[in-house]
């Protein structure tokens, strides 16, 4: 399953005319995993949906109703940048509908809990305001 592994790796790969990426084996990808696509500046970051449940999980745990407060405001922040939830397909790719890219070429990073994307590519303004934050 994605992100059940520390993610490490890179590789050049390609987008289809269907805005599909295929996600290299380090990723761990598993058809009907849930991902989620987060701007981050020039490039995307994509996380396991699990990754929310954790951070929930986490804080509810917390006892300090400051830093609850504080986590909380975070999450909130982190959830309004969410581009979109994708799931992997059978063929291991996710499809990328509200990115529009430049180029077909892509690098894909593994970068602890998640990957990296970098590319000649944009998505809608609304988003990009949010991830400049």
């Amino acid at each position: 399953m994605f992100g059940d592994k520390v993610l490490i790796g890179f590789s050049s790969t390609n987008v289809d005319d269907k805005k599909r990426i295929f996600l290299p084996k380090f990723t761990c990808a598993e058809a009907g995993d849930r991902l989620i696509i987060i701007p981050e500046n020039d490039r995307l970051a994509i996380y396991s949906s699990d990754t929310l449940e954790d951070y929930l999980d986490k804080i509810d745990s917390i006892t300090d109703h400051n830093e609850k407060k504080e986590l909380l405001n975070e999450f909130r922040e982190y959830c309004e940048s969410v581009i979109s939830e994708v799931i992997v397909d059978k063929s291991k790719r996710i499809t990328l509908s509200k990115i529009s890219f430049n180029d077909n070429n892509v690098i894909v990073r593994g970068s602890g809990d998640r990957i990296v994307i970098t590319g000649d590519f944009t998505y809608p303004e609304l988003y990009r305001k949010r991830s400049s934050k």
